[in-house]
């Protein structure tokens, strides 16, 4: 099914989302769309998915008018729109989420649900996907990679002819995004047409039959992607050149060695960190590889008092520390960056200030000092180069990367001592990141503590001082140098 779009328009008051946007989805290929947060990228999707009006421009599906008035509208014409934010509803069952918009096929009279045959049809959308997740599985226990692929999983179930994947792999591990590639794949073989989004050049390069560059809002070209090099696209994309690399330089080992910020003895958190010894130093990243579920996530609970330990002591600046809440843990130096920055990270409705100051809100006296809280975000803004209309625009008018940033700005804002982050440019393009990663190690630099987790394996390898593997909860290996070091030398010792 051929999906073209032709001088598509997009604004939101004075800010142009997208411009004179035209593409071309042909039948059983695989097109990227790709370009800088803010771009374009998730509004052009969304026009072709139903979830977006243009405010002009023309579509066609098979060469037949096209106009969606909605997703379901869009799904109807057989083109299915996969978000780039997590909408799983966990009251529901992993069968009910898959589909939620079909439950009625599964009604009997008297409200009696045919659950038993939903069950089995909510598998086979799930092995068709090639993700290891039983349909009996407590929603609850699911990580954010899971929930990805059960949304994956919702769109494959309607057997469309054409799948829009909005940002889709951010949330995945290495051996998932592989299980979506392959996918990707295996319905591109059997005709069907899919678009998708990604920041990642090397699953555009591993997929795509085709590639969109949108620029500022602008269609910038279409290209044969065996035909353009991945420097140009990162040119096309920026508007400069990327070619110096990526990561800043890693610092020379200091002697004697930095003293602890953070000093893990034995800890064990929830079902999945077990017994876990390590230290973080002033001015090191410390990098946390493994597979989800490994207990990255499990010790970052624990340290800003989101879970109990079950046994083991923290010390925080040589003093044992007992966190309470995340709350306390904020005011008392450490700052979190959450994986899943939509429910856990900033209150879209909220204002880009009022998100960036939340954590620790300038005040005068009892009062909020507003005139300090614009001064911080205005500088913030700058520092970190979030793409906003203005510090009061509220921050769902931003793109996925733009909302990322808010977040990281949010943790700087505290002035912290110790700075978790987990998975910190996910959903980031490739211009940002460089420029996230330099702040990074700037911050570093200048003696903040940093612990990186990430199911970026290029990322944890060019942003680590040290790095530590996990491994069921434990720490399975530790390399004390990252030079020299590549993915499959990590990677063997998380399995």
């Amino acid at each position: 099914m051929t999906l073209v779009a032709v001088g598509l328009n997009k604004r939101y008051g004075p800010t142009r989302a997208a411009g004179d946007v035209s593409i071309t989805l042909r039948t059983g290929t695989v097109h990227a769309i790709v370009g800088e947060n803010g771009a374009g990228k998730s509004t052009t999707l969304r026009m072709l998915g139903g979830a977006l009006r243009p405010d002009s421009g023309e579509m066609t599906l098979n060469d037949a008018p096209y106009a969606p008035l909605s997703v379901a509208d869009a799904a109807a014409r057989g083109v299915a729109l996969v978000h780039q934010e997590i909408t799983i509803n966990r009251s529901l069952t992993i069968a009910e989420n898959i589909f939620i918009g079909a439950l009625r096929r599964y009604a009997r009279p008297l409200g009696i649900m045919k659950r038993g045959m939903m069950a089995r049809q909510a598998q086979d959308a799930l092995d068709r996907i090639g993700v290891k997740i039983s349909v009996s599985t407590n929603i609850d226990r699911l990580n954010l990679g899971e929930l990805k692929c059960i949304e994956i999983a919702r769109a494959i179930s309607s057997d469309p002819d054409t799948l829009l994947l909005d940002e889709s792999t951010a949330y995945l591990d290495h051996r998932e995004v592989d299980a979506v590639l392959t996918v990707m794949q295996e319905l591109k073989s059997q005709g069907m047409t899919i678009g998708f989004v990604s920041h990642h050049l090397s699953e555009v390069l591993a997929a795509a039959d085709d590639l969109t560059i949108l620029k500022d809002g602008r269609f910038v070209g279409s290209f044969a992607a065996a035909k353009i090099a991945p420097d140009e696209i990162h040119r096309l994309m920026v508007g400069r050149d990327l070619s110096h690399g990526t990561y800043p330089p890693r610092p020379s080992p200091t002697v004697p060695a930095a003293p602890a910020v953070l000093r893990v003895r034995e800890a064990a958190v929830g079902r999945e960190l077990n017994d876990l010894s390590i230290e973080v130093r002033r001015g090191e990243i410390l990098g946390l590889a493994g597979l989800k579920g490994a207990g990255a996530e499990a010790l970052f609970a624990g340290i800003v008092g989101d879970e109990k330990l079950r046994h083991g002591v923290l010390h925080l600046a040589g003093e044992e520390y007992h966190p309470q809440t995340p709350r306390t843990a904020w005011h008392d130096g450490i700052a979190h960056l959450p994986g899943d920055r939509g429910n856990e990270g900033l209150i879209a409705g909220f204002s880009v200030l009022d998100n960036l100051v939340m954590a620790r809100p300038p005040t005068r006296g009892p009062f909020f000092d507003r005139s300090r809280a614009r001064a911080m975000s205005a500088d913030l803004i700058k520092q970190i180069g979030i793409r906003t209309a203005s510090a009061d625009a509220p921050c769902r008018s931003l793109s996925g990367g733009n909302m990322q940033k808010v977040v990281l700005g949010k943790c700087l804002a505290v002035g912290p001592t110790l700075l978790l982050l987990n998975n910190p440019t996910r959903g980031v393009d490739m211009g940002a990141r460089v420029e996230i990663y330099g702040l990074i190690r700037q911050k570093a630099a200048e003696g903040l503590a940093i612990l990186l987790s990430s199911e970026d394996m290029p990322e944890l390898i060019g942003m680590s001082d040290r790095l530590v593997v996990l491994r069921q909860g434990v720490a399975a290996h530790e390399f004390a140098t990252l030079d020299g070091v590549e993915e499959h030398d990590i990677v063997k010792y998380m399995t």
